[in-house]
């Protein structure tokens, strides 16, 4: 998007700066503290409404609460700085989409009783619209430079009862093409927001201190990330989502991989095309037909709590020798001409947050709960600027 302050020019504070599938911001007020954090009693409640599944592993941070507020009110104050004179109001980050697509989710005619949980049940089907985009702020810039790529699917049509009110029929999978994320604490994650908007210059420099050496060599690979096409890539959840209700409940992270392994490495003579994701997606849909697989790994939380597979660590890899991935789905976009104006606004209207989701698949650990205050109020708040309203999709839009 449009930053209210130039990007710092240090390569570790421009990596920080694609805050990806979190959606915080990389630029914020200088009196956004927690203490002078105001925001809607709608969006207070939603902070002290979470809970927590201590038998999953969760517990948590210190001032958790009152940090995603702050975080909350930092983005809502950057949106509107922003988009003051500059309309439409986008995305606060995956600003630029590469295309939204209408997919097939086909449900493998035959799963293993412990992978049959909320969507997962053997042979059910589903109609999809798939959003492919660069994880950063600003959607001008070019898709040769490195970034975060997400991919964001809205199931429709499914049963049972939602976690969120605003859509009643949808299950959302967000996911970008890297294993985990940069950072575990949300205080944390607040002191290098607030490092990278203040005035002085040691202070912005100080700003990598916050995420400690893990964290900045995961923001380094995520940032550095090129590819040759969208459809191409392999995506994660990075954070973990529950699998099942009741006494059978697990955790489970999922990805999406594509059907057959192709050459993912930019070729020279895209790079000239400032928007080539885009191009490559068309050119590729135009002729034949897109393919993923949805894999999911699970564990037993209750022997893993504490380990590193915990539902609260972030940073931390899942390794599959130790939770092997599943195929449960298999993913068609079929052939298509996606790259139309009516199609690109209707989904830009969309709303993608992990909460839109059944119960059985409870977003899990501390990034979650922040996302479920800060999607809603961001999404809330473009929809505000751009006055639209909601629509939940049923897939027969085209």
């Amino acid at each position: 998007m449009h930053p209210l302050v130039p990007y710092p020019t240090l390569p570790i504070l421009a990596i920080l700066l694609s805050s990806l599938v979190l959606v915080t911001s990389c630029s914020t007020p200088q009196d956004s503290t927690i203490a002078n954090t105001k925001l809607s009693d709608s969006q207070s409640v939603l902070a002290s409404n979470i809970e927590f599944d201590a038998e999953l592993g969760e517990s948590p941070w210190p001032k958790e609460g009152a940090t995603t507020l702050a975080i909350t009110e930092s983005i809502q104050q950057t949106i509107k700085s922003r988009y003051a004179n500059d309309l439409p109001a986008l995305r606060h980050v995956h600003s630029k989409a590469h295309g939204c697509v209408l997919a097939d989710f086909q449900v493998n005619q035959t799963l293993q009783d412990e992978h049959q949980h909320g969507i997962f049940q053997s042979g059910a089907s589903y109609k999809a619209w798939i959003r492919f985009s660069n994880g950063d702020s600003d959607a001008t810039r070019e898709d040769k430079e490195g970034d975060g790529r997400g991919m964001a699917i809205k199931l429709m049509g499914v049963p049972g009862e939602k976690l969120l009110p605003d859509e009643s029929h949808t299950q959302d999978f967000v996911m970008i093409n890297h294993p985990v994320f940069f950072i575990n604490d949300p205080q944390k994650y607040l002191s290098l927001i607030e490092s990278l908007s203040s005035s002085n210059l040691l202070a912005r420099l100080s700003a990598p201190l916050s995420l400690g050496i893990e964290g900045s060599i995961i923001a380094a690979k995520i940032n550095g990330k090129k590819i040759r096409s969208p459809l191409y890539a392999r995506y994660w959840s990075m954070v973990p989502y529950q699998l099942g209700a009741g006494s059978s409940r697990r955790a489970m992270k999922f990805s999406a991989k594509p059907c057959r392994q192709l050459d993912n490495t930019p070729q020279s003579d895209q790079l000239e095309d400032p928007n080539y994701l885009r191009t490559a997606m068309k050119n590729h849909l135009d002729t034949d037909a897109a393919c993923f697989d949805f894999l999911i790994q699970t564990r037993d939380t209750r022997t893993a709590a504490g380990t590193a597979l915990s539902v609260e660590m972030a940073t931390n890899e899942w390794e599959e020798s130790a939770a092997p991935f599943f195929k449960v789905a298999t993913i068609t976009i079929p052939k298509q001409d996606f790259d139309k104006p009516e199609q690109h606004k209707f989904c830009e209207n969309l709303s993608y947050t992990p909460w839109h989701s059944v119960i059985e698949h409870r977003p899990l650990g501390g990034v979650n709960r922040i996302r479920k205050v800060v999607y809603t109020s961001t999404a809330n708040l473009r929809r505000s600027i751009n006055a639209v309203k909601p629509v939940e999709p049923t897939g027969n839009e085209r």
